[in-house]
């Protein structure tokens, strides 16, 4: 067993020991949460005195959204990703982590995420990209400023992604409410293409934070009982059809009553081209990335296009690329 496992079991049986003796002033009830971390076979639930009793990391954190605004950053506590993957065996660079919230919301983090902060970071001041010098760490925090985070916005438990200094990163990647990490397989990285009055390049982490079902994710079981899950491809035009990216109205409804053309184009070269007419506001024509529950298989990796409402001939899989042709 590692020194660091050791240490961090020491921990929780100390507060054990504590919590057993009793004593001391009152204090507020513990939230009733825990945080679950597994890996294959290997499993351990914490609750929140357990959580309180490990090494923690304590720094500055903000965030950015997908529209540019900028929460700034105030200071976090928590546990690290890597401590609590420790407990369960820990990971190594063939691993990828999930965190997975209370609402259903999943994220994965690429093993370099956690270990090395391999993550875009800005200006705390104007949002403009900005490198960052110092370490970052990606950690289940349970205090900001000092105080328990509150259940009804973020919390009790949340990720954060904490440097030494002040630090703003994506928005998508701080999970609210979270109750569980698993370890699992690393899954490979990927980028959709968008291109029309704008051009964005999507990954998956920004794909994934749009399928969750408390944004805008959609699903559908199809005739042989599989559930596919994605996000609306007018949601992904709405993204680059005009200089509106993501508030609201950002689906010009007035360009696609006008009509253009819609090109899908996958890694081997194959296309299709459909007509803004019938995906306009329509959930049942979606670009899936997971197919019951899990990534999609080789042969429709990464994205698929699929739904009740899309002819047969028109399920495309293996999108990379999705090309708007405006009037």
């Amino acid at each position: 067993m590692s020194k660091r496992f050791l240490s961090i079991v020491a921990s929780i049986l100390m507060l054990a020991l504590l919590v057993g003796c009793g004593g001391g002033s009152a204090k507020a009830p513990a939230p009733d949460v825990t945080l679950t971390v597994t890996s294959g076979e290997k499993s351990v639930t914490l609750t929140w005195e357990e959580l309180q009793a490990l090494p923690a990391y304590e720094g500055p954190g903000g965030r950015i959204s997908s529209v540019g605004k900028v929460t700034p950053p105030t200071t976090f506590k928590g546990v690290t990703i890597e401590d609590l993957c420790a407990l369960v065996g820990g990971f190594s660079q063939e691993n990828s982590i999930q965190i997975t919230a209370k609402d259903g919301y999943q994220m994965t983090f690429s093993y370099d995420q956690i270990v090395t902060g391999n993550y875009d970071t800005y200006d705390p001041s104007d949002g403009t990209n900005k490198p960052y010098d110092g370490k970052l760490w990606t950690v289940i925090a349970y205090e900001e400023e000092g105080q328990p985070i509150p259940a009804e916005r973020d919390g009790p438990l949340r990720m954060a992604i904490l440097g030494t200094d002040k630090v703003v990163t994506d928005g998508h990647w701080w999970i609210k409410w979270v109750e569980s990490i698993e370890v699992k397989a690393a899954q490979d990285e990927w980028t959709l293409h968008l291109k029309g009055a704008l051009s964005e390049e999507m990954d998956r982490g920004t794909f994934e934070t749009g399928s969750s079902p408390s944004c805008h994710g959609t699903s559908w079981t199809d005739a042989e009982g599989q559930t596919w899950e994605g996000i609306p491809l007018w949601l992904l035009a709405g993204r680059v059809d005009d200089e509106n990216k993501h508030e609201s109205g950002a689906f010009n409804d007035d360009l696609a009553a006008a009509g253009y053309e819609i090109h899908l184009i996958a890694s081997d070269g194959y296309s299709i081209t459909l007509e803004s007419a019938p995906i306009a506001r329509n959930n049942k024509i979606f670009l899936a990335y997971r197919l019951n529950g899990a990534p999609l298989p080789e042969k429709y990796w990464p994205l698929r296009l699929i739904g009740p409402d899309l002819e047969k001939a028109n399920w495309i899989g293996g999108v990379e690329t999705i090309e708007i042709d405006l009037p």
